[in-house]
């Protein structure tokens, strides 16, 4: 399979991976052949992108780093708690909870489960975005994120359920901003963006009171928009003020951020998400945080799309995680883009004179001189 842009995608194709609508339900399954209404509805679910089947392609397999049904418990356990919190606001009720913190400790345990027996892919995380920009999805891949972080320097079982509950629901303050600044499909101005920097705050309060989750997992609600220079917000931290938690959690936020679609920008490069998290090291996050989390991401993912310095296109079919930037390429178009009769491999590491020059969906940003100003 292949990873294709949604404007890329033709009538007839059939999908390579399910994709999820909000909630975590399945929109479109394995198999599903795509038609100009149903690739119609995708880009107004805001999907920018995914797999397709190609025969080309068919023996490229990319792997979930967690199940599909644990997403979906995660998804659900978050959309329960959004929902319960809602109806609270509605009804001008006081917010009632009930073992939040154990079905929370439970959905994470079955993340976790995964993560654990699949030490492989951890290492080496290239696929855990359904390509959709919701909270709750984006909050199961910061969890994820974060969690491998967390492993990664020598973290505990109960330490990372700590991290790992609280990445779940760093944003769930954000559930108690008003419903027109949620709804807006255009970027937040000056006068929004101090609103919903309340977001932390809120959270927090909330999380705080519940018996059953960690006030550790509150902070992190609390300070993952905190930077090490004292820039960040709610509360201008500084250094070792700033827990560890929050600080892993702030970093896989912004990256996952990035690299999600949001309706004003369309999604940025991997790999200069992860330049960008390179440069904040030492002034926003502590740089051995920033290069644990580096170890874990796969610059090029398998099964997108990708050119090389020769004009020739191509799909990532095996990445070398001592070697991510120099993967294996399938070429299908060459110099000229005229598709080949006759795909072939290219190992990156060995052909030293080719390289990757970007992704073929050339409507991907380059992030550029990026500066951290929003709440994403």
């Amino acid at each position: 399979m292949r990873l294709v842009s949604i404007r890329h995608v033709q009538p007839g194709m059939k999908v390579g991976r399910s994709i999820f609508t909000e909630d975590g339900k399945v929109l479109l399954g394995v198999g599903m052949t795509l038609t100009d209404r149903l690739i119609q509805g995708l880009e107004r679910s805001g999907i920018d992108s995914l797999y397709i089947d190609d025969p080309r392609t068919q023996d490229i397999v990319v792997e979930d780093v967690i199940r599909p049904e644990t997403r979906q418990v995660a998804v659900e356990t978050i959309e329960k708690t959004v929902k319960q919190i809602t109806n609270s606001n509605k009804l001008a009720r006081k917010i009632s909870l009930k073992e939040m913190g154990l079905h929370f400790q439970q959905a994470f345990g079955s993340i976790l489960d995964d993560l654990m027996q699949n030490k492989q892919m951890v290492m080496h995380l290239a696929n855990i975005s359904t390509h959709s920009p919701s909270l709750y999805h984006h909050s199961v891949n910061v969890a994820v994120l974060a969690t491998a972080v967390g492993m990664s320097i020598g973290y505990n079982r109960a330490q990372l359920t700590e991290l790992g509950v609280g990445a779940m629901l760093h944003d769930i303050g954000k559930v108690q901003l008003p419903a027109e600044l949620l709804q807006k499909k255009e970027r937040w101005n000056e006068a929004e963006m101090e609103i919903a920097k309340e977001h932390c705050m809120l959270g927090f309060n909330l999380l705080r009171k519940e018996h059953d989750i960690s006030l550790l997992s509150a902070h992190v609600c609390l300070q993952h928009h905190e930077r090490l220079d004292g820039s960040g917000y709610p509360q201008g931290l500084k250094g070792k003020n700033i827990h560890e938690y929050a600080q892993i959690v702030g970093i896989c936020d912004i990256y996952d951020s990035l690299t999600s679609p949001r309706p004003w920008r369309k999604r940025y490069m991997p790999q200069d998400a992860l330049e960008y998290l390179l440069g904040a090291g030492g002034h926003l996050f502590d740089h051995r945080l920033i290069n644990a989390f580096r170890s874990h991401i796969a610059i090029f993912p398998i099964g997108s799309s990708v050119v090389l310095n020769t004009g020739e296109v191509g799909v990532v079919c095996r990445v070398d995680p001592d070697y991510c930037h120099r993967p294996t390429v399938r070429v299908l178009k060459d110099g000229r883009g005229n598709e080949v009769r006759a795909t072939y491999d290219l190992d990156l590491k060995t052909n030293i004179k080719l390289f990757i020059t970007g992704f073929e969906d050339d409507h991907l940003f380059s992030i550029g001189g990026l500066i951290e100003k929003t709440v994403d």
